[in-house]
């Protein structure tokens, strides 16, 4: 089963929960909400953590500013909503789709704070990531094709001379979406697609991209010294502009990547 049938394959129901409630009323101590709809909740600023939705709908609605930390979602449709700001840290997003078909618009995540948190078999595609943190994040089997990750933070800082980088974007779909000055280094980008991808000034030192599709739209600035391509499939690039020291491949990618600058390969006679 291909990546792009097995993340079909978890989308949630269309249909899940009726009536829609334009109000979300919480009982002392209820944690968790199964099998409702709600539509242009005004969440903005509130504080609620350890928040468990399971078959639901949430559409056209405010959390920006919030405090979500310890999310979990479930089979859920959060189409159009707005996370700006939010802290929604060490949360859990399952089978889940953040991507209205109708609007073809994701959700906005922008600024919010996304540190270990889970993105597994979901559909976030088009959603805006922009300077959010998002420190030792998982986005494992997911669609995200065309996601805004500009100058994402993955990052956390030990001291002034002492940083690195951890994040697991793996076995998923990251057409088109831009990663444009962010820092990957030593992280796990395996068997992901990344074709026409933004990576200007990007650090994939170290980084997994074993069997991955790797062929960036663009790359000026792109670091890559010491990456693991292995089993890659590299188009589109002109290793002369970049600096391949300490790349690994196999010794069958070699043929592909003296093609792109003009080879002409003939097989041992």
């Amino acid at each position: 089963m291909s990546n792009d049938e097995r993340i079909e394959k978890n989308q949630p129901d269309e249909d899940i929960a009726s009536p829609i409630e334009a109000e979300l009323v919480l009982n002392e101590g209820e944690k968790l909400i199964i099998a409702r709809s709600f539509s242009n909740l005004d969440w903005k600023n509130e504080y609620e953590q350890d928040l468990v939705f399971k078959n639901c709908t949430i559409a056209d609605s405010d959390f920006s500013g919030a405090n979500l930390d310890n999310l979990r979602l479930e089979n859920c449709r959060i189409l159009n909503c707005d996370f700006s700001g939010a802290s929604i840290r060490n949360s859990v997003f399952e089978e889940n789709t953040f991507y209205d078909k109708n609007t073809q618009k994701g959700c906005d995540f922008q600024t919010a704070d996304l540190r270990h948190a889970e993105f597994q078999h979901c559909n976030i595609s088009t959603s805006n990531f922009y300077r959010s943190e998002l420190f030792d994040v998982t986005i494992n089997e997911c669609q995200a094709q065309g996601c805004n990750f500009e100058l994402a933070d993955f990052v956390s800082i030990v001291s002034k001379s002492v940083l690195f980088s951890s994040a697991k974007l793996t076995n998923s779909n990251f057409k088109y979406s831009d990663f444009e000055g962010v820092y990957l280094e030593k992280c796990d980008l395996s068997e992901s697609i990344l074709v026409a991808t933004i990576l200007t000034r990007v650090n994939l030192e170290g980084a997994n991209l074993t069997n991955t599709i790797f062929s960036p739209s663009q790359y000026d600035g792109l670091l890559l010294f010491k990456a693991d391509l292995r089993n890659a499939e590299i188009s589109g690039i002109d290793i002369r502009l970049l600096d391949f020291s300490g790349v690994e491949i196999f010794e069958w990618q070699t043929a592909a990547l003296m093609e792109s600058i003009g080879f002409v390969i003939y097989p041992n006679q």
